[in-house]
């Protein structure tokens, strides 16, 4: 099997699968860089799977990639053997980097408050909207520009997150402080809507929806909440079709607010999330309720953002100098 042969037997499972976009690009560059590897440096190895894998990932590590980049690696190649070729690479000891555990940042209040008042449009996209929604409702950064008009729910004040990480679909509230702009912002794209349709422009489609049906992409439904300014083409399909504002834009916004606000490096959108977690924890709000609003699977992950505080342990010395 060919280097690209392998890469498009991948390509084409993440896809049958209805995996994102990202996910199958990312699984396809570690399958063509482990490819290459091989051809250069695995010509000594026993010509195993495992053998193959070990020293590819060991390379890694001595080159001092992040672990969570390693561990990006492994289960790519992990994809490629089990998944793609249907073999099972057996236990893989490779000098692999354990993630080690950091306390998650998240700005404090008044950063947040001093970060959305800096706040500025980028792009002729309504990225303060964006960023206050993100922030608003824990989302990640791609999770607001994913929304479609089908999955806001006015009347219950709620947006439907569909498809998000793992796959999974959840509903968080909609903040009252942003109801107003999300019904203006609903109009402008229902308006964009009906001129795409006018001239027969679809939007970009999960999965196979739109060979099934073909006439869901110019449907309203479908509509993004935050359509890109121009056509372009499906990465997919190869199909000209509307696609989403995308997330650099949304990720510059809060650069450029977090340097106007003297916060440079220091938030990011994905801070915002953690954020959003560490505030609501703060002022009382039910883990359990945290969890379902963030889409974490797992309580533990959650419990992260429930931050111990040494502060409040009296030490030994003053106890005794007192």
């Amino acid at each position: 099997m060919t280097s690209q042969e392998a890469i498009d037997k991948v390509s084409k499972l993440c896809r049958l699968r209805h995996m994102s976009l990202q996910t199958e690009r990312s699984y396809c560059g570690w399958v063509r860089r482990f490819s290459f590897w091989v051809r250069v440096h695995g010509q000594p190895l026993p010509p195993t799977p495992a053998a193959k894998m070990e020293g590819f990932l060991s390379q890694l590590a001595q080159q001092g990639v992040a672990a969570a980049t390693q561990n990006q690696a492994f289960n790519s190649l992990l994809f490629f053997y089990r998944e793609s070729l249907g073999i099972d690479p057996g236990n893989v000891n490779a000098l692999r980097a354990r993630r080690p555990p950091h306390i998650r940042h998240a700005p404090t209040v008044d950063e947040v408050r001093s970060l959305l008042a800096n706040l500025r449009d980028v792009g002729g996209y309504p990225t303060r909207l964006i960023v206050r929604l993100i922030y608003g409702c824990g989302l990640r950064v791609t999770e607001p520009l994913n929304i479609r008009l089908r999955d806001l729910d006015p009347d219950n004040r709620r947006i439907i997150i569909r498809g998000a990480k793992g796959g999974k679909d959840r509903a968080v509230t909609i903040p009252a402080s942003l109801v107003d702009q999300i019904s203006e912002q609903t109009e402008i794209a229902s308006l964009h809507a009906d001129i795409d349709r006018a001239s027969g422009l679809p939007v970009a489609l999960p999965g196979l929806l739109a060979k099934k049906n073909p006439r869901s992409g110019l449907s309203r439904g479908w509509a993004w909440l935050f359509p890109a300014r121009s056509a372009c083409q499906c990465p997919r399909t190869g199909a000209t079709v509307r696609w989403r504002c995308h997330e650099a834009n949304v990720q510059r916004c809060v650069r450029q607010a977090a340097e106007a606000a003297g916060l440079d490096g220091h938030v990011t959108p994905h801070n915002l999330r953690h954020a959003y977690a560490t505030h609501a924890a703060d002022r009382g709000a039910s883990m359990r309720d945290i969890q379902e609003a963030l889409g974490h699977s797992s309580l533990e992950t959650t419990m992260v953002y429930l931050h111990p505080t040494p502060a409040r342990i009296p030490s030994p010395l003053d106890l005794l100098t007192a």
